[in-house]
């Protein structure tokens, strides 16, 4: 009877843990969710960062993100991010939610603030 008890109470205790646990958010939802506003910049620059070897260095190509508040060009192996004026976002959220992006991609060496205004995506080996 006394086994029992104890397994009981080990059960409750389990599964009150795991509760908890299944319960608790992750940072980096949280901080994906953040930068929803960027998903279509984000398709792009993906787009460009992923085929970096079919344009070659000192290939040029320019184009707008799908929903028209960025134009993204490559110039080499450097991708150059221009907001439009209907994209509200400043330049620096624009290069923290691309560094946020990019962290822990290896084909992406640096992403900085041009001083003419724009962010720029450092491919460079």
């Amino acid at each position: 009877m006394r086994n029992k008890k104890y397994l009981f109470t080990g059960l409750m205790v389990l599964l009150l843990c795991g509760s908890f646990v299944s319960c608790s958010k992750d940072n980096d939802d949280d901080k994906n969710s953040e930068y929803t506003e960027f998903a279509s910049l984000f398709q792009k620059t993906d787009y460009y960062v992923n085929n970096l070897s079919s344009y070659g260095s000192g290939g040029v190509k320019s184009s707008d993100s799908s929903d028209g508040k960025y134009t993204v060009s490559i110039i080499g192996r450097l991708i150059i991010v221009k907001k439009n004026y209907s994209s509200g976002a400043t330049y620096s959220r624009i290069k923290e939610a691309l560094e946020y992006h990019y962290k822990g991609n290896t084909k992406v060496k640096d992403v900085f603030l041009n001083n003419g205004g724009t962010v720029t995506i450092d491919c460079r080996n």
